[in-house]
């Protein structure tokens, strides 16, 4: 969890519960779980925001790389002369 050891998660703990007092040690933990909890919940909804735009953009700059490439392609084709067709 989070990149640390079990023994140096242990002397967190400890520390905390020296610092904190045992009436108030689990009160400080819900807290502190609350906020890990919407953190997560706000990291999550972010992820899932950018993960669609990132999706709509690629919906739009298809559509943008189709429709230049019609025009294009509508550039290239030769035109019928139009003096040829009155002869």
């Amino acid at each position: 969890m989070f990149g640390i050891s079990s023994a140096e998660f242990a002397v967190i703990l400890i520390i905390a519960l020296l610092i904190v007092g045992p009436k108030q040690m689990p009160e400080v933990l819900r807290a502190f779980g609350r906020g890990y909890k919407n953190l997560n919940r706000f990291i999550k909804k972010t992820s899932q925001v950018i993960d669609d735009i990132m999706y709509d953009s690629e919906k739009i700059a298809d559509k943008a790389e189709k429709a230049l490439s019609e025009k294009q392609e509508k550039s290239n084709r030769p035109e019928k002369d139009e003096k040829a067709d009155d002869k």
